[in-house]
């Protein structure tokens, strides 16, 4: 009965980001962030819920959390501007300019000069980092953006 519950819920979290998904102003990594996160997220508060005998409510807010942080980490990367754009402002970098500058072909130490010429800080999750890995950012970037946070 309890499994029968909890995929009830990681069902019902699925429906509720399915919405989301089909929403023609978001864009791509938006939408797939939503529903990854809706997922992972339902799974995970049903499975800490369950520890207290609320799997149900868990799945539920641990879905609605995890659509809102995929969606939020999803827009960050569809808000890209151009690599002229980065370049020529003196605003911090986000981690789409980070993606838009390695995939554009800069090496590595122009684009951590112009995260340290900006001041960018960076306080990435795992699901940022992955991102960033996916979409071609060196590790070696992406360790000097884990580093200024500690700075």
């Amino acid at each position: 009965m309890r499994a029968l519950k909890m995929m009830a819920s990681v069902v019902l979290a699925t429906a509720l980001a399915l919405p989301l998904a089909g929403c023609d102003t978001m864009g791509e990594n938006t939408k797939t962030g939503a529903l990854g996160g809706a997922l992972v997220g339902s799974v995970a508060g049903g499975v800490i819920g369950h520890q207290s005998g609320h799997g149900v409510e868990g799945a539920l807010i641990g879905g609605t959390v995890g659509a809102l942080g995929g969606g939020l980490i999803g827009n960050s990367i569809d808000q890209k501007r151009t690599k002229e754009q980065i370049l020529a402002g003196k605003e911090k970098l986000g981690i789409s300019d980070v993606i838009v500058l390695a995939k554009s072909g800069m090496t590595d130490d122009a684009i951590i000069a112009k995260i340290a010429e900006t001041g960018s800080v960076y306080n990435l999750s795992v699901e940022e980092v992955t991102a960033l890995q996916k979409e071609g950012v060196s590790n070696r970037v992406i360790n000097y953006m884990m580093a200024t946070a500690k700075k």
